[in-house]
């Protein structure tokens, strides 16, 4: 039987963040927050990519003609998002809006990737806008002032017989 200590040191999780920010970063920005968040065990700390220009960042629609820099964070310590956001709030070098984090295994981190992957998909909900399949109706029998008409004439002979009197 395993002894507890063992329990422990196979269950070692880890934490992964991508850590985006637009613009131009200043001069030894990576080793600074590397080192604001040692003390939470980073495994994993590199510069994934830059991306060139873009009139609008993907990320970042709210902002224009500018880089966006991708980071790949990972720890051992539980973190949150907001507290590695807190971290470089606080370095001084970007402003509110310029930076965003989120967790590798975050919705819309998923969605991105498999996003031109099921396209094409033949399953999807209302995939077919013709309807090709729906029953065929004709719209005169349900719709428009000829079927006004017949609907008054019903109501007014389906009053006269419940009260031939009333009328």
């Amino acid at each position: 039987m395993k002894t507890f200590r063992e329990y422990l040191s196979e269950s070692k999780k880890t934490y992964s963040f991508k850590v985006k920010l637009a613009g131009d970063l200043p001069e030894g920005f990576a080793d600074d927050l590397k080192a604001r968040l040692e003390n939470r065990s980073i495994i994993q700390f590199e510069q994934m990519k830059t991306t060139p220009v873009t009139e609008v960042p993907h990320e970042f629609p709210e902002l224009k003609n500018m880089e966006v820099h991708t980071f790949d964070v990972m720890t051992e310590y539980p973190l949150t998002p907001t507290e590695i956001e807190k971290e470089i709030f606080e370095m001084g070098c970007c402003q509110a809006g310029y930076y965003k984090v989120r967790n590798s295994a975050s919705p819309t981190e998923i969605d991105q990737i498999t996003a031109g992957s099921n396209a094409d998909y033949e399953g999807a909900l209302l995939h077919d806008n013709e309807y090709k399949d729906g029953a065929k109706v004709k719209h005169k029998d349900y719709f428009g002032d000829d079927f006004n008409k017949s609907f008054l004439k019903d109501l007014s002979k389906e009053a006269k017989e419940r009260c031939p009197i009333c009328i």
